[in-house]
């Protein structure tokens, strides 16, 4: 049988893990054709919670050599966001918990927004690496939009109108994944408008705090009892 310590410290290593992940607030289009951040770094279980501002924004992953078209497997689409009133976030955010150090690229497919620089990265390996792909998006000759609706994220009600800060507090919120899916292009510049599938305040650094927290009370319960 595990001796007492022995699951404690198993108990405690996972829940610091999780306690870590933070939350990463990136502001879609609140300074005209930009996210910011726009060359992120992020660890393996963060979460990105994208921000949307005035006109009609959304997210799309793509690759470095092409960075106006949809990543045909293991991406995210977001839906887009139309947003009337400038300097005000939307009601709802995307959000996509970060599963790999692999950079990770992504764009608006919005009109023409990602040849006019409205393209991102995670874990980029470097800065001339993200203005490469930024260049490459400048040239590039349409700007897809993937068919089919929301995948690869979330969308939820945003807990408060001000992104300007992340958190690595807990909370007990669960995220509701969008189904992953595989992304064909098929249009450029839609307006669709992306549907809420979640309900409650966005999570704040680890989601699962409840969850391990949990775990180890359990863990405690069954070698005292």
């Amino acid at each position: 049988m595990p001796s007492l310590s022995n699951i404690l410290l198993a108990a405690t290593l996972a829940l610091s893990s999780v306690v870590s992940a933070k939350t990463i607030p990136v502001k879609v289009g609140e300074s005209g054709l930009t996210f910011d951040p726009e060359n992120i770094k992020a660890d393996v279980g963060d979460v990105l919670e994208f921000w949307f501002y005035a006109k009609n924004h959304s997210i799309v992953t793509s690759t470095a050599a092409k960075p106006c078209e949809p990543k045909t497997e293991n991406g995210f689409f977001s839906g887009f966001f139309p947003v009337a009133q400038t300097g005000v976030a939307s009601e709802n955010v995307f959000r996509v918990t970060v599963n790999s150090t692999t950079p990770l690229w992504f764009y608006c497919s919005q009109g023409k927004h990602c040849q006019a620089g409205m393209v991102g990265a995670v874990n980029a390996k470097s800065t001339d690496d993200f203005d490469k792909f930024k260049t490459a998006a400048k040239s590039a000759s349409s700007n897809v939009t993937p068919a089919g609706g929301v995948f690869g994220g979330s969308v939820a009600k945003a807990s408060s109108s001000d992104s300007g800060s992340s958190s690595g507090g807990s909370s007990s919120t669960t995220l509701v994944a969008v189904p992953s899916g595989t992304a064909s292009g098929t249009a450029s510049g839609a307006s669709s408008t992306a549907t809420s599938t979640t309900s409650g305040s966005p999570v704040s650094g680890a989601g699962a705090v409840g969850v391990s927290f949990g775990v180890l009370v359990a863990a405690l319960g069954f070698v005292l009892a």
